[in-house]
């Protein structure tokens, strides 16, 4: 009970944070602006970035439903797409760390799998995050390319072990070569940020200039917003770097937070409303929920016990 209160105040806090963020950022912007801008995008250039969010989401499906298929040999196909849109609602209702994992209860059947299939996907966006933001600091500040260098070579040395770690065997369903696995999960995090990219470079060079190489410089720091826990899925601390990166480009503010709050709106919460749907229809599947997480938590035991065991001797 008092984790659960804990995580709700922690949830609740974060929520708190990103609005005071958006509000101290629009407070600081031309809000008369952010209006003009959004009234004068065209139907065409509209309907264009709605086709590529529509390109990225059908892209992060396929990356779910890859590794599920690839780590779990119980599910059916036609629960991977309401499992799918769940994760985005969930990532923003539900504190605390049953988050995003929670959408494994929308596909029945055995669970560690699944389990497997998260955690890689989390896993690999963060990781590719990493990298792209280490590789953009790299541009900004040049004086530490040796250090940063070093970290990016160091990151991508220990994609190579990773496969061999005795506890993600244990927790696999199936027999898997992590290696392609890790490979292919990359291929697609890789073309989600591009499409993300896209999105910008069109949205932006609508009312302003920009390059495309600064787009992607940009972008890189936006899409790794999320790796900073103060706030819900990065809500009020990408509008923050968006102001501030995209002012280096000669971008006025109030287009950078407008930009950014639109994608996020499209990217973001349309799926996740999709998402709450599901939810409700599925919602019979969330039952196992309890008695799920405390067999998971006795197969964590499990495993650090036997790790434990064969480290000893």
């Amino acid at each position: 009970m008092q984790q659960l209160i804990k995580n709700k105040l922690v949830y609740l806090l974060k929520f708190s944070i990103g609005i005071a963020l958006i509000i101290w950022i629009l407070s600081r912007v031309d809000r008369q602006k952010v209006l003009d801008y959004f009234l004068s995008l065209e139907l065409s250039s509209l309907l264009l970035i709605l086709v590529f969010s529509v390109i990225a989401v059908s892209v992060q499906f396929l990356r779910w439903k890859y590794l599920v298929t690839a780590n779990s040999i119980s599910f059916e196909y036609k629960d991977i797409i309401p499992s799918f849109f769940a994760g985005y609602s969930f990532r923003l209702m539900i504190p605390g760390g049953h988050a995003e994992i929670s959408k494994i209860f929308l596909l029945p059947g055995k669970k560690r799998g699944k389990a497997v299939a998260v955690g890689m996907e989390k896993f690999f966006q963060t990781y590719i995050k990493l990298v792209l933001i280490l590789g953009a600091l790299s541009f900004s500040y040049p004086d530490y390319n040796i250090i940063l260098y070093s970290l990016i070579i160091v990151l991508i040395v220990l994609l190579f072990f990773l496969p061999k770690i005795k506890w993600l065997k244990m927790l696999q369903e199936k027999e898997v070569n992590n290696l392609v696995v890790f490979g292919n999960t990359l291929i697609y995090s890789l073309i989600i940020f591009f499409i993300m990219v896209i999105q910008y470079y069109i949205l932006l060079n609508l009312v302003n200039s920009i390059e495309f190489t600064e787009t992607m410089h940009t972008v890189v720091y936006l899409w790794g917003s999320g790796i900073i826990p103060i706030s819900i899925s990065g809500l009020g601390v990408r509008e923050g770097l968006a102001v501030y990166f995209l002012k280096l480009y000669g971008i006025y503010p109030a287009h950078a937070v407008a930009t950014s709050l639109f994608l996020f709106f499209l990217n973001t919460v349309i799926p996740a409303l999709i998402g709450v749907f599901f939810i409700y229809k599925k919602r019979q599947h969330l039952k196992d929920m309890k008695d799920t997480v405390k067999s998971t938590r006795s197969l964590w035991k499990e495993l650090r016990n036997n790790t434990e065991n064969s480290n000893s001797k």
